[in-house]
């Protein structure tokens, strides 16, 4: 017979709100939460308030100002701090249950999508299916001789303690050989690829993978609707397409036009190493989790290891490596360069074409105690295609396995930095090339 769960939507009574209260603290303490003092504050408003039945104080904006210090007025739109945190919750909700599925005896707490209120309902307890154990008595013959029966009992004790004695000797000379087996064969080594990650893995909690965010601007919709009365869409083209104001008429409009767009778009580079990332720790079964570059903080960095992905879009990445030996310069300009702080007389630029990169330069750094006290690797380039380029190189094992060739031979327990170049053919880079290392 199946089983129904009625959630509750109404107000919780209180003798069920002392134990949902219960299980809210077991969650905010468990290891999804705790790496993340932002989706503990927005997750206990949001159980607090749907458990008072105080709908009104669970809309986003309601949420922004109370939970987040946000203005009154500020613009959800190009400030979704409420709806990125919520669906970073409802991730660590089922990282939890996920891993307390077998815990009997709680309430499960879920936030919809679409929804900031929190619903409820009891988890009923997993009944056990072991069978109960027998014990099964035999009576002795009323007529067996009794100076006979010990006899065979003991004849019958010794048989299995020889049996035993002979079992445990035949395992231990089994351990043994293998043991001996092993010394002279020796471990088979680690590869360059595992020993350059295991420091970021080591740590069971979630590694912070985080992107930036390039700021985008969009023409407002009353700039658009006079573009559309003046240029009527063809009549071949597909109703949704989005509007494509040609270069040349963009001087038909002013500032006023546009309007700023953040926190929502990525570039491929960005992304192709972002991906590229994902899957390699989704390959070691290491949990991870994305943010961008504003939905992140100090503390967050703190908890655990990091990965930071792109430069000039993501302030983490240059905050944390100024006091490196090779950096970013010039910010995203003509004149963005890569800096050796060692020797003030090496610099690396990118190439342009036709107004396209046709090379670009990257830093893969990898930190194993940087300013926040925790391992961070960061992957960024000049410009999105390097960007690209470093994301492949670390998580190319025979990159890596080249890389390492000429490194010391305790390079593992060092940080690194390695200054990359690649050629880029139609915004794609190639393989990238090792331009210097260091180690300290």
């Amino acid at each position: 017979m199946s089983t129904h769960h009625h959630w509750l939507l109404e107000p919780v009574p209180i003798a069920d709100r002392v134990v949902i209260r219960e299980q809210l603290e077991n969650i905010l303490q468990s290891a999804p939460f705790r790496t993340s003092r932002q989706c503990q504050d927005l997750f206990r408003y949001i159980v607090e308030h749907s458990l008072a039945g105080l709908d009104d104080s669970l809309r986003e904006r309601v949420i922004g100002i109370e939970v987040f210090g946000r203005a009154p007025d500020y613009d959800t739109a190009e400030d979704p701090v409420v709806r990125l945190r919520a669906a970073d919750i409802r991730k660590r909700l089922a990282q939890y249950y996920q891993a307390a599925k077998n815990t009997p005896g709680q309430w499960k707490i879920d936030i919809p999508t679409g929804s900031y209120k929190a619903q409820f309902h009891p988890s009923e307890a997993i009944p056990s299916h072991a069978p109960a154990t027998a014990t099964v008595i035999t009576p002795r013959p009323a007529d067996d001789p009794p100076a006979t029966q010990p006899a065979l009992v003991s004849t019958a004790s010794h048989k299995r303690k020889l049996l035993w004695a002979s079992l445990f000797a035949a395992v231990f000379i089994v351990i043994l050989l293998a043991g001996l087996s092993l010394n002279r064969k020796g471990y088979a080594p680690v590869s360059p690829f595992d020993q350059f990650w295991a420091p970021v893995l080591e740590n069971s909690r979630p590694v912070l993978v985080c992107t930036g965010s390039n700021r985008v601007y969009r023409l407002s919709e009353e700039a658009r609707a006079r573009y559309r009365k003046s240029h009527p869409r063809q009549e071949d083209l597909a109703p949704n397409l989005e509007v494509l104001v040609p270069r040349d008429e963009l001087k038909n409009f002013t500032g006023a036009d546009f309007f700023p767009v953040t926190n929502t778009y990525l570039t491929v580079g960005d992304a192709s190493a972002t991906a590229q990332i994902s899957s390699l720790f989704t390959s070691r079964h290491h949990p991870y989790d994305l943010r961008f570059g504003s939905d992140l903080s100090f503390g967050d960095l703190r908890e655990g290891s990091a990965v930071l992905i792109g430069a000039f879009n993501n302030s983490w990445t240059l905050n944390m490596t100024d006091n490196l030996r090779f950096v970013f310069e010039q910010g995203d300009s003509a004149a963005m360069h890569v800096r050796d702080r060692f020797d003030g007389s090496r610099t690396w630029s990118p190439k342009m074409s036709d107004g396209k990169f046709v090379e670009d330069y990257a830093i893969v750094s990898r930190i194993l105690e940087s300013k926040t006290g925790r391992v961070l690797v960061t992957i960024a380039g000049l410009d999105h295609s390097g960007t690209r380029a470093a994301g492949d190189f670390v998580t190319s094992p025979q990159l890596i396995a080249d890389l390492i060739k000429q490194a010391p031979k305790d390079w593992s327990r060092k940080n690194s930095q390695v200054l990359l170049h690649t050629n880029v053919v139609n915004d794609i880079p190639g393989t990238p090339t090792v331009v210097a290392v260091y180690f300290w």
